[in-house]
């Protein structure tokens, strides 16, 4: 028993290595090798980093996928659908932004300030037109010239995607929402769709450097509800964030009975 779990150790650190140096080399060198076809299509500096960005960080879950036989990925139709949206999901692992990367070719969200300090990938962020977190009022003129950004990522076919908790849920519980993202959909006459992400954290566990490819288990994403704009409109943005909050809450108690995930 001492030697199986000693193994299944060894073989996620060496393949877990493999898959950080390949995410790494990939925005160094494969970023750069996708620029430039990107860019004769699509012409926007912003629109062929997110383009790259999706790229790259799809062969890198195949790769997730390949090297985990028994970990299964169920992403449903209507979330890879989902264009022109505002998405809120609950987070339990570092794999959750990068995941929703992969799914939508053009993509954005919101981004913690010292992020965008860091040599090299801050440059990336900036020019794919992420969007820095504002310790200020949602409305202060900095956030204004983001907010019109967002539109006009939404008028493209692109997505904002938010975890409004802030950071990662333990123990299946959803801490208390940031209602900032309600403010943007009002404030870009658009709804909220509402996306439940599962089992990340069983793949890649907070406070581990090894993804677990040995387990068994199924990694999804379910589109699990939505606010429309008038839903948004006539409700104060605390009720539509308690709302949203609430419906998470639910939905994670009824998985519970569901077993370990695996469909």
């Amino acid at each position: 028993m001492f030697l199986t779990r000693f193994f299944r150790r060894v073989i996620n650190f060496c393949l877990t290595l493999g898959l950080w140096v390949y995410f790494m080399l990939g925005y160094l060198v494969l970023m750069f090798v996708l620029f430039i076809p990107c860019y004769s299509r699509l012409k926007a500096v912003d629109a062929v980093l997110q383009k790259s960005f999706h790229l790259h960080l799809k062969v890198f879950f195949a790769l997730v996928n390949r090297l985990s036989p028994g970990v299964r990925f169920a992403v449903s139709e209507d979330v890879r659908n989902l264009r022109s949206s505002i998405i809120v999901c609950n987070h339990l692992s570092y794999l959750d932004p990068i995941l929703l990367v992969s799914l939508f070719p053009r993509q954005t969200t919101i981004v913690k300030n010292t992020f965008f300090s860091v040599p090299i990938f801050g440059w990336f962020l900036r020019k794919a037109g992420y969007v820095p977190s504002s310790p200020t009022e949602m409305y202060g003129p900095a956030m204004i010239n983001h907010l019109e950004d967002i539109k006009r990522q939404l008028a493209a076919g692109g997505n904002l995607f938010v975890f409004p908790e802030g950071t990662r849920g333990r123990r299946g519980r959803i801490a208390p929402f940031n209602r900032g993202v309600f403010s943007i959909a009002r404030y870009c006459s658009t709804g909220v769709k509402m996306v439940l992400i599962r089992n990340t954290e069983r793949l890649f566990r907070p406070g581990s450097f090894s993804f677990d490819t040995r387990g068994k288990f199924t990694v999804s994403m379910e589109l699990i509800g939505s606010l429309t704009p008038d839903q948004l409109k006539n409700a104060s943005i605390s009720a539509s964030a308690d709302q949203a909050r609430s419906l998470f809450e639910r939905k994670i108690r009824e998985a519970k009975t569901g077993g370990d995930g695996r469909a």
